[in-house]
């Protein structure tokens, strides 16, 4: 990476003009993350530095990249979408706090609003994860901004993460570039995996009845994704978009439809029940859950999953059984 990507992935800003954004987007009731979090990984809590991470995958990518050196703590509250939620009026004392900021740019209003606010100022790095990841226009949306759906694409916005904790922190700059690398390696690992799979693969299909988070997937491993919502959490699915997802069931001769766990999913249900199908779960890694999915006691999740468990304990099983890859 070079130098000028690294100074375009993170941008400085003052702590002590940090609360004059209560009038703004990011004028937050965060109080209520912090203390008990249960996403709290139980790391060094005398840290010297702490980075505030804007969604759940790019929370994991910072600690697993920040290591013992820095807390890092994610503003979505347990249970909450991270594509779906917004801070609530109320204080940012505790943001004020903050040596650092990651957030994805065009993922959230509120976090692109923050980062303008920010960028001119001094002692708060904020570092943008998808900087130099180029969106592409997808069969569900033009701009497609899921990269992290990609663990390819995710080594990049790992290796943006990196160089922005090295600026917070320069003593330990070494530690992150190897705590990225170590990382890195292990979504190669999971790519290479997902490849197994559509390469054992029966089917090039699958159906997703909650908002669309996937279409990486189709940029990247040929996996067709159908979905009569869309890629919107609001998004409501017409019922001609649901006749014609029936159809193609019908004529693919696909046997599941899969659901995104952070999301309700009545049409998922009721899909399902129409087509004769089973129900199976995929994460967008854009909620942390402590429990079960409503639709689906048989899931189990843990509020401290990283990225390469939502993969490995619901993605990669679910793909497997929905491709006919077993």
């Amino acid at each position: 990476m070079t130098n000028q990507s690294k100074e375009n992935g993170s941008r400085v800003v003052s702590r002590r003009r940090f609360t004059a954004l209560s009038a703004g987007a990011l004028t937050a009731g965060l109080a209520g993350c912090f203390g008990d979090d249960p996403q709290d990984d139980g790391g060094d809590s005398d840290a010297e530095f702490t980075v505030f991470a804007s969604m759940p995958a790019v929370w994991d990518f910072v600690r697993q990249t920040a290591g013992d050196h820095m807390e890092a703590i994610d503003l979505v509250p347990i249970g909450e979408h991270g594509h779906d939620w917004t801070p609530e009026p109320g204080t940012v004392e505790e943001l004020d706090e903050a040596d650092g900021f990651v957030y994805l740019r065009d993922f959230a209003t509120w976090q692109d609003n923050a980062a303008d606010q920010l960028s001119e100022r001094d002692d708060v790095v904020v570092i943008e994860a998808s900087e130099g990841i180029e969106f592409f226009d997808s069969p569900a949306e033009d701009n497609d901004e899921h990269w992290w759906m990609d663990p390819v694409e995710c080594q990049e916005g790992v290796e943006n993460i990196a160089d922005g904790l090295a600026k917070i922190d320069p003593d330990n700059a070494d530690d992150y570039e190897a705590n990225a690398a170590a990382f890195n390696d292990e979504l190669e690992a999971l790519n290479e995996d997902i490849h197994d799979i559509v390469d054992r693969a029966e089917l090039e299909d699958i159906v997703v009845a909650t908002h669309d988070s996937f279409q990486w997937w189709y940029s990247r491993y040929d996996i067709n994704i159908h979905s009569p919502v869309g890629t919107s959490p609001d998004d409501a699915a017409s019922a001609a978009d649901v006749e014609r997802v029936e159809e193609l069931i019908d004529d693919i001769g696909i046997e599941h439809v899969l659901y995104d766990v952070g999301e309700p999913a009545p049409l998922a249900e009721s899909l399902a029940n129409e087509v004769d199908a089973e129900i199976l779960p995929l994460s967008p890694v854009e909620t942390q859950m402590d429990g079960s999915p409503a639709i689906d006691p048989t899931v189990e999740m843990e509020p401290d999953w990283g990225y390469i468990d939502h993969f490995r304990e619901l993605n990669l099983p679910t793909l497997e059984t929905a491709l006919w890859a077993e």
